[in-house]
């Protein structure tokens, strides 16, 4: 055990060059991490789209690049407790953000699934480069046992 905490400083110190390491993006974990968040969530599913902003060529050297953020709009249903009903169009912010030197790309636009923070100035997609909070056209199985986590299933307890 010594030697484990002894070698976290030293993991520390790794090179910028490292590769970021990410597990796979999954929907049902990103709802549970939403339902558990001390933001608010609204969980879309519909069309997205956006005029895909130009982005500079990434520099994995710089440690602390910028955010971008570029204006998005939506049309579908949101999660509520009878699954994803209703039909809502609205209007969002997709932030891009990094995670030292590694940030998250432009989504595919059209169909998708989405974790959107409601903020006190409006909607916020906020994208990372280890993905999670947009699935773009996700099955129907993932959006049914979504639907079914926010309805109470016991099966959906966070771990």
């Amino acid at each position: 055990m010594r030697a484990l905490l002894l070698s976290a400083p030293i993991l520390a110190l790794a090179s910028q060059a490292s590769a970021l390491s990410c597990l796979p993006p999954d929907a049902v974990a990103s709802y549970q991490r939403a339902d558990q968040a001390a933001e608010t969530y609204v969980v879309l599913l519909g069309d997205f789209s956006f005029d895909a902003p130009e982005l500079p060529e990434r520099d994995l050297t710089n440690p602390n690049p910028e955010e971008h953020r570029f204006p998005a709009q939506f049309e579908g249903q949101a999660l509520g407790p009878e699954g994803f009903t209703g039909r809502y169009a609205l209007d969002m912010e997709v932030t891009l953000t990094c995670a030292g030197p590694w940030c998250a790309g432009v989504p595919a636009g059209g169909a998708g699934l989405a974790f959107v923070e409601m903020t006190d100035t409006g909607y916020d997609l906020r994208l990372g480069p280890c993905g999670g909070q947009y699935f773009a056209a996700p099955e129907p199985a993932i959006t049914d046992r979504i639907a079914a986590c926010h309805a109470g299933d016991t099966g959906c307890a966070a771990e």
